[in-house]
């Protein structure tokens, strides 16, 4: 199997796993009628037993972003395409056990009526499926170019830029300080044992496709952690997985806004803030993440960009000489403010696909595009 069809089958899932949610959100719209479905997304609360709920707003956004730029060889897909597996499997898993679990004897949602737990339950461990199939094809991806990478001696992905890098590092932290805060005070008052019946989720919820907040908590924190740790590395995945978790995040902390803002839900200071900083802090990080991409096009990036593990430049010093780009000796070639390492050099005389991005923005070029006269005269 060629990269190029691993890319290919890994939108097609990403696909069918936006096709799986957004099926249920036109079910309650129709069901229901888009006030009723707005309503439901906005309080949390609405006659009967629905599908869907506010998170499965940022879910379809991420899979669905993920999916096309999969399919078409955008920047960041790699991060896009982890974060989209592991929030659906982290989400849908709930329903699982809610089918299981269920009985004629003892409903697991009481006496509410409504969407059928065994149509829902049952898409659910369909999406479980592809997702443990997505992310067996991702690995191999990762491996495939790793692979390429090594034997070329090509950098792999772009790492972020450290503003960028950190400004992401310091929304996931702090968000995580709100999770892990959050359930710790409900573990207080309730009670460990107390904390664990939220978690799963047993007679509290009002849509099959929901999760309770305790359970919501600790997957965030979760992957807010692994989003700190790639950010904190300057991992080529960083931009694409923070932009996952905003596209998330997002749709639901608008929502929740937008229920405080109409009065419908009640007010407190830690629900505002958590749900303000998730949405204009991630939006912040998305703006910066676009405004670097933009800076820094490539005509030629990588099949899934970012999946690409950076190779350490030193394996560059062994690259046959056939790949050498020919110079000119006779012509005087313009200098670096710095002079090179013997590993940058090499680097330097290489034809890369994606050429790693400087830590600052400036134009990385305009120097060795100074006319040998200019340089030669100084």
């Amino acid at each position: 199997m060629s990269i190029n069809q691993v890319r290919i089958a890994v939108a097609l899932l990403s696909l069918a796993l936006f096709t799986q949610t957004a099926f249920w959100l036109l079910y309650d719209i129709v069901v229901r009628g888009l006030p009723g479905a707005w309503s439901l997304w906005t309080t949390g609360w609405v006659p009967g037993l629905s599908a869907t709920s506010s998170l499965d707003l940022g879910l379809a956004a991420l899979q669905l972003c993920a999916g096309l730029a999969a399919l078409f060889r955008t920047r960041g897909a790699g991060g896009l395409l982890m974060t989209s597996c592991t929030v659906t499997l982290g989400f849908r898993l709930p329903a699982v056990w809610y089918l299981l679990l269920d009985s004629p004897s003892d409903p697991w949602f009481g006496t509410l009526k409504g969407a059928s737990l065994n149509a829902v339950g049952s898409t659910a461990v369909l999406a479980v499926v592809l997702c443990l199939v997505l992310g067996g094809l991702l690995l191999l991806a990762r491996h495939m170019e790793y692979e390429a990478a090594a034997s070329n001696a090509v950098t792999g992905g772009v790492r972020p830029v450290k503003v960028t890098a950190t400004a992401s590092g310091l929304l996931l932290a702090v968000l995580n300080v709100f999770y892990i805060g959050r359930n710790a005070v409900t573990a207080f008052q309730v009670g460990p044992g107390v904390l664990t019946d939220l978690i799963v989720g047993k007679g509290s919820g009002r849509a099959i496709l929901a999760v309770p907040s305790p359970y919501q908590w600790v997957c965030l924190t979760v992957l807010c952690g692994a989003g700190m740790l790639l950010a904190a590395r300057r991992r080529p995945t960083a931009p694409g997985f923070s932009v996952g978790l905003s596209l998330f995040m997002m749709p639901s902390a608008f929502t929740e806004l937008w229920g405080y803002a109409v009065g419908s839900m009640p007010v407190t200071a830690v629900d505002t803030s958590q749900s303000l900083l998730e949405f204009v802090g991630s939006a912040a990080v998305v703006a910066l993440i676009v405004g670097d991409v933009r800076r820094d096009r490539r005509p030629d990036d990588a099949d899934l960009d970012v999946m690409t593990p950076a190779v350490p430049i030193g394996t560059a010093a062994a690259v046959p000489a056939t790949l050498a780009v020919p110079t000119t000796p006779a012509t005087p070639a313009a200098q670096d403010d710095e002079d090179d390492a013997p590993e940058e050099a090499a680097v330097e005389a290489v034809e890369v696909t994606v050429p790693a991005q400087r830590d600052n923005d400036g134009d990385a070029t305009a120097e060795a595009e100074r006319p040998a006269t200019e340089a030669a005269g100084a």
